[in-house]
């Protein structure tokens, strides 16, 4: 048909045509030509531009060879959502536009494949969690305040793992790693996630943290699909979602318990987890040398008002039985005979003497007592060997006293007696 139209329209044809006779036999030569009727073309979409009309224009792109194509508002209204960058196989009528001499795609129908299928498959199955709730704020589990134990279901192969590993040893020592090596991507490699998280989640651990690198779409696609999400909405710990770059957002991310933009940025949680805790066991020590000094003045002070008491005491019995002894001497005076006076006052200033001497004694093993007292107080005070140039080590909130007990490249804090010191632990020396 084609044939004859040419062998036709050349006849009809003189040397010299007006514009719209070229342009209409154009037109047909497109719209009539049998090989394009029906054929379906694949490409990239580029420039979308959707007009208020509800017309939309597009080019269908490879390399640098372009398609220009146009759905009228009737056919648009029934297209599958896509958008700049996807790759669709599209159907239609083939014309041109004479206004700009182009020849044009009247698309009818558009199906997308490559990365538009998976986001439409994403999108549906987005939707389908929804419904069940299993993004619902209110099913998300709380985080330990401060974990010990965390399970990390990734490949050591995966970008972002050496980084990860680093980061948790230089701000999180205090954590103990469980690694459950699996897959993070290719095809089937859902299954394989899946399967580790269960595997994570029988473990003794407080956190689960799922966990991969950067990567493509497609690389990133096994987190978004129906077994990885179950599997983390019915682990029995808490789960951290930690996939890809931060615009990277799974539908892992979704259902998780909490979602960190990268795996570095997890470490990083994990280490502002262990800034609380030291800030918590330094709020702690505080509290505790404030209390024991307290407790200590307190002491002293009921130890000095004991010693002043007794010192009282001795001092007014003393001071009454030199009364009494200065009454009797009087009665002696004036009833006594002269040789009988020198003997009695002989004997009272003896046993003024021995009052004297008593009371002395008795003083003395009061300040004694009140001596032995002060010193004990004094050496409970947990901060008095800092005066003496000596140091309180920590690791972790608690005192040192095997160097074997911290790991090298530790962060230490010793107190001396005033300020405190950081250091990091560089080599260890056993005595002996």
């Amino acid at each position: 048909m084609q044939d004859s139209l040419f062998k036709r329209d050349a006849a009809a044809l003189e040397s010299v045509q007006p514009v719209s006779k070229i342009v209409d036999y154009i037109r047909r030569i497109v719209s009539q030509n049998k090989t394009l009727a029906g054929l379906r073309v694949r490409g990239e979409v580029s420039g979308i531009s959707r007009q208020p009309s509800g017309r939309t224009y597009f080019d269908l792109k490879e390399g640098a060879d372009i398609l220009k194509c146009v759905a009228w508002a009737g056919d648009a209204v029934n297209l599958p959502p896509f958008k700049d960058g996807d790759e669709i196989i599209v159907g239609g009528d083939y014309g041109t536009y004479p206004q700009r001499s182009q020849y044009q795609l009247v698309v009818k129908s558009i199906e997308l494949s490559g990365i538009g299928m998976l986001y439409a498959q994403i999108v549906a199955l987005k939707k389908r969690f929804q419904d069940e709730g299993l993004f619902d704020p209110s099913r998300k589990r709380p985080l330990p305040e401060f974990p010990r134990r965390i399970a990390v279901v990734s490949s050591m192969a995966s970008r972002g793992m050496s980084d990860f590993l680093k980061t948790i040893s230089m701000r999180a020592p205090f954590l103990e790693i469980q690694f459950i090596e699996t897959r993070v991507q290719g095809e089937g490699s859902q299954m394989d996630i899946a399967e580790a998280i269960d595997r994570a989640s029988k473990l003794d651990v407080d956190v689960i943290v799922v966990a991969r690198g950067g990567g493509s779409y497609e690389d990133l696609f096994p987190f978004s699909l129906e077994p990885v999400v179950r599997a983390i909405a019915r682990s029995r710990h808490p789960v951290i979602s930690a996939i890809g770059h931060e615009a990277d957002h799974p539908l892992s991310d979704d259902v998780a318990d909490l979602r960190c933009e990268t795996p570095s940025n997890a470490a990083q949680y994990f280490g502002q987890i262990g800034d609380r805790l030291v800030a918590r066991i330094e709020r702690a020590r505080t509290r505790m040398t404030h209390g024991a000094r307290i407790i200590f003045t307190n002491h002293a002070q009921r130890v000095d008002s004991a010693g002043n008491a007794l010192f009282r005491s001795m001092r007014d019995g003393l001071r009454d039985r030199q009364q009494r002894v200065a009454r009797l001497e009087k009665r002696v005076d004036a009833a006594s005979p002269e040789r009988d006076v020198a003997k009695r006052r002989e004997r009272l200033m003896q046993l003024n003497f021995a009052f004297r001497q008593a009371g002395a004694g008795a003083l003395r093993n009061a300040r004694q007592r009140f001596d032995v007292l002060r010193a004990r107080f004094e050496g409970a005070n947990p901060e008095a060997p800092l005066s003496r140039g000596y140091a309180i080590v920590t690791f972790a909130g608690r005192a040192v006293r095997d160097a074997s007990s911290v790991p090298d490249g530790a962060l230490i804090d010793a107190k001396v007696q005033r300020g405190r010191l950081q250091a990091r632990v560089e080599k260890k020396i056993a005595d002996g």
